[in-house]
């Protein structure tokens, strides 16, 4: 008979060994999500990234994935639009959005199936303070560049990216890889504009299904992933930036094709899938990784 603690190491071993729902042997540990609503605004045809904003209550920001505009959309918890708002950044392709304590948000124009561009960049702008519809938003762009890709496209195609996060002051990214199951985790130093910025690698993790969004809570102190079948949430261990070294959680998900999440409170994470619906997991659930 299996123990409980024999069925989590079961379960961290179907993860990251890509098995199928059919093959998974324990639902308790999650399963297919029934979401609590679904995103009213139809022009958004492919939400790719969400992050709930720190400066007005009830109030989260999406936007399309690449050929979907270059729009963000403010919409409310039940899935209602509050208001659509023009940047001046073109879309190429946009994957994840974040937000700084200070009322900045952050667009990652960074999806790179092929691994080939050289347009890599991170949008910066300011939270709008009025949530009707309004004129273009302003802001800065920041070119980067992945300092261990020499070739284009590599040998393997480690340099997609899906996620994008902000934690006690800098920001980082965790790719989604085309060539193994590993993702990396890169942070920023402070954000450069009349040069290409370079984000350090300082952690790697096996985690199996690729990476689709990620999220910190607000004090930075834990972080949510999101992969195309599970959600981990990782402790930041101390004095340390590499989240993936912290202990974990996590829990097998059928939703769709999800690629955004963020944090609504302090156990509740919030998942979006590229069909508009929204829902809920509990972090309070997640097994012991």
């Amino acid at each position: 008979m299996l123990t409980h603690n024999s069925a989590r190491k079961l379960m961290g071993i179907a993860i990251l060994s890509g098995f199928t729902s059919a093959t998974f042997p324990f639902t308790s540990a999650g399963g297919t999500l029934e979401p609590y609503t679904q995103i009213a605004e139809i022009s958004i045809r492919e939400c790719s990234g969400i992050t709930k904003s720190r400066q007005s209550s009830d109030l989260y920001w999406v936007h399309n994935d690449s050929s979907g505009g270059s729009q963000l959309f403010a919409v409310r918890r039940n899935g209602s639009l509050a208001g659509t708002h023009p940047t001046r950044f073109p879309n190429v392709d946009w994957e994840d959005i974040t937000t700084d304590n200070s009322g900045n948000l952050y667009i990652g124009d960074f999806g790179n199936f092929r691994n080939t561009r050289r347009d890599l960049a991170i949008h910066v702008l300011r939270e709008p303070l009025t949530l009707e519809s309004s004129p273009q938003i302003e802001g800065e762009s920041y070119h980067f560049e992945y300092p261990d890709q020499t070739e284009f496209p590599p040998k393997r195609r480690i340099f997609d990216c899906e996620a994008l996060f902000w934690a006690q002051g800098d920001l980082f990214l965790l790719t989604k890889s085309l060539g193994d199951t590993i993702t990396r985790l890169y942070r920023f130093d402070p954000l450069q504009r009349n040069e290409v910025n370079r984000p350090k690698l300082i952690g790697e993790f096996d985690i199996g299904p690729r990476v689709t969004g990620a999220d910190a809570t607000p004090d930075g102190k834990r972080l949510a992933v999101l992969t195309t079948s599970s959600v981990w949430v990782f402790e930041r261990p101390e004095a340390s930036h590499n989240y993936l070294q912290g202990h974990a959680r996590m829990m097998r998900i059928r939703a769709g094709q999800c690629e955004a999440i963020c944090w609504d409170d302090e156990d509740t994470l919030i998942i979006a899938n590229e069909d508009r619906a929204m829902f809920e997991v509990k972090a309070s659930e997640l097994l012991e990784y």
